[in-house]
């Protein structure tokens, strides 16, 4: 019970602009994400670490924004469940990755024939995807490029381009892609 009194008061005073004490926040409950992280979710240290401060800094933006006005759990509780999904997310992206030839046992010279020609593709698929995206609007070239290209969460993109939550970042993020489909097509 006292904790919560202490996240009261802490939530209470970062909404009354002392945002200094986000440091506090952080340094306090950062060492235990990070060993929750490793041994339940399996993640690296690097990325318990980057995925925790991403939810610090999605505690901050929901409080400044307005978003958060009310504390109904621990501060450790919100971080925590925040910093899950977000592990979660980069776990499944990384599943999601193909490994290299190496790593798939593929011998590098029964691909020799076919490296040039694949090379050749690939580079003018790229040339025809960058050239769509230069004619994409900027807020859609943005938060594809943070999304796909950097590997943003959506809750990061929403934050980054101040959308108002993470359903309607989705939906913007699926018109985009719609569009950069069109702009794509011959």
């Amino acid at each position: 019970m006292q904790m919560l009194l202490e996240d009261a008061d802490l939530f209470d005073a970062l909404k009354d602009g002392r945002y200094e004490l986000i440091d506090q926040v952080y340094l306090q409950h950062r060492e235990a994400f990070i060993t929750y992280a490793q041994r339940q979710l399996h993640a690296t240290e690097e990325d318990a670490t980057d995925c925790f401060q991403d939810a610090v800094i999605a505690f901050y933006k929901n409080i400044v924004g307005g978003r958060l006005v009310e504390l109904t759990c621990s501060i450790r509780t919100y971080l925590f469940s925040i910093g899950k999904r977000l592990v979660y997310r980069r776990n499944h992206q990384r599943q999601r990755e193909q490994p290299t030839d190496h790593e798939a046992g593929i011998n590098p010279a029964d691909e020799l024939d076919w490296s040039l020609i694949d090379r050749f593709e690939n580079e003018h698929q790229r040339t025809i995807l960058q050239q769509a995206m230069a004619k994409l609007g900027e807020p859609c070239r943005e938060l594809l490029t943070l999304y796909y290209y950097h590997h943003y969460p959506i809750e990061s993109v929403m934050n980054a381009l101040d959308l108002p939550s993470a359903g309607a970042t989705r939906i913007k993020k699926m018109r985009c892609l719609k569009e950069l489909k069109k702009l794509v097509k011959p």
